[in-house]
């Protein structure tokens, strides 16, 4: 509305958002991410475990299967590596076989990498009788 050529403090509209407003918002936003950022990195942290338990499992079934070829397990060089480093975990973990000496026995080990970031659950390790050995309790299904 105009009196007398000036405007009116009525006829004045607000665009926008003020600076409290925006600062709210920021804050509410940081507050949500500070929650979600650490939760989401312990479910890819978790996938990971579970990627490389399959893995393991992958490849104590031609550890056995080659044992029942020959009455022994392969030596170490003799494994493909796609089976000791898969391209899905391998920036994640180290897997190492090592065979008895009497090649009737092999501990596979699950080492977690700096990738990983990893350090409280540690190390698997999965033997020819199918017991599997953490490092620490709580993080390994």
């Amino acid at each position: 509305m105009i009196l007398g050529g000036k405007f009116t403090i009525s006829s004045v509209k607000q665009y926008g958002f003020t600076l409290i407003e925006l600062m709210i918002t920021v804050v509410i936003i940081a507050i949500l991410a500070a929650i979600a950022i650490p939760s989401y990195l312990n479910h890819i942290r978790a996938s990971h475990r579970t990627d490389v338990q399959a893995s393991m499992m992958n490849l104590a079934q031609y550890l056995e299967s080659q044992y029942n070829a020959s009455f022994n397990y392969p030596a170490s060089t003799d494994i493909p590596t796609s089976l000791t480093a898969p391209s899905n975990i391998s920036s994640y973990y180290t897997i190492t076989v090592s065979i008895g000496t009497t090649e009737q026995t092999y501990t596979i080990t699950a080492t977690p990498t700096s990738n990983q970031n990893d350090t409280q659950c540690g190390t698997l390790t999965l033997n020819e009788k199918g017991a599997k050995t953490p490092t620490t309790t709580g993080c390994w299904k």
